[in-house]
């Protein structure tokens, strides 16, 4: 048998707003997995040291700052280079959201994208999938989760997939009525749990381009214009004197923390301060 790692540090994440997903984020410093295989996608990036990695046969190295796939069923072991402290994240997606996504680019008889260079750079894929670990430990909105993974995935796919067409043209409807239509279906349910399917159904355009078409029309993805309509709505509340515990439950956020931090991000204060402020 191996020797037991003298430095082993594992955290894992498992969000019921993510079904098929989980997050793994390790750091070893020797040896600690023998060949085995995932049914799902493994792609994850590496935050420090390196790796000289087995994949099906091969060996692949990766150092800081690059990207791993692997395939579901491929046979592999990830480990530190014997010299090397290795710390890396890693996620673990069910295929069916690589299948569906694929749809989303290249339409409906896409098939379950390959990926067949299984050390890439691309630093703004690697910073996305950080922020989507961070969204996901810090338990942000259903929305904010569900739109940095599809945005993560197709920008995986689109850049380092295979096969690869040109992404489809959007051919349902979409423009500024589009828009609108997500607009008004967020003001609506300011306090509700939305989905990204239930915008795209809004929309009649698939998730991906929902997302492209939002932002260049409003300068805002989907879940910070529903942050943003949050904590308006949070903000009237507070000069109402309700007390921040229920002005969280109010405007739809998991908890009263979660509204805090969202509140500081886009006002610059705590909601305490912003409800004191007014008071004489």
């Amino acid at each position: 048998m191996g020797k037991t790692p003298t430095n082993r540090q594992v955290r894992f994440w498992r969000d019921p707003d993510l079904p098929g997903v989980e997050v793994r984020r390790s750091s070893y410093n020797e040896e600690a997995f023998r060949p085995h295989v995932h049914d799902a996608y493994s792609i994850g990036f590496i935050e420090h040291g390196r790796t000289t990695f087995e994949l099906d046969g091969g060996l692949h190295a990766a150092s800081v700052g690059e990207l791993v796939f692997i395939g579901p069923g491929l046979v592999h072991a990830c480990n530190p280079d014997p010299d090397s402290d290795m710390a890396y994240t890693m996620f673990y997606v069910a295929p069916s959201w690589l299948t569906a996504v694929a749809r989303d680019l290249f339409g409906p008889d896409a098939t379950p994208p390959r990926f067949p260079r299984p050390v890439a750079s691309d630093r703004q894929l690697a910073d996305h999938l950080r922020e989507l670990r961070e969204a996901i430990a810090d338990n942000e909105g259903r929305l904010e989760k569900e739109s940095r993974l599809v945005q993560a995935l197709a920008d995986a796919i689109t850049r380092h997939g295979s096969p690869g067409p040109a992404p489809v043209p959007e051919a349902r409807p979409g423009g500024p009525d589009a828009v609108r239509a997500v607009r008004g279906y967020l003001a609506d349910r300011v306090a509700e749990k939305v989905s990204l399917d239930e915008l795209s159904a809004a929309a009649s355009m698939s998730r991906y381009h929902l997302l492209r078409v939002f932002q260049a029309a409003t300068g805002l993805s989907p879940h910070a214009y529903q942050n943003q309509l949050r904590v308006d709505l949070g903000k009237r509340l507070l000069a109402e004197g309700l007390p921040v515990s229920r002005v969280a439950v109010e405007t739809g956020f998991a908890d009263q923390s979660h509204f805090s931090r969202v509140f500081r991000r886009y006002t610059g204060a705590t909601p305490g301060q912003y409800r004191d402020s007014g008071l004489s």
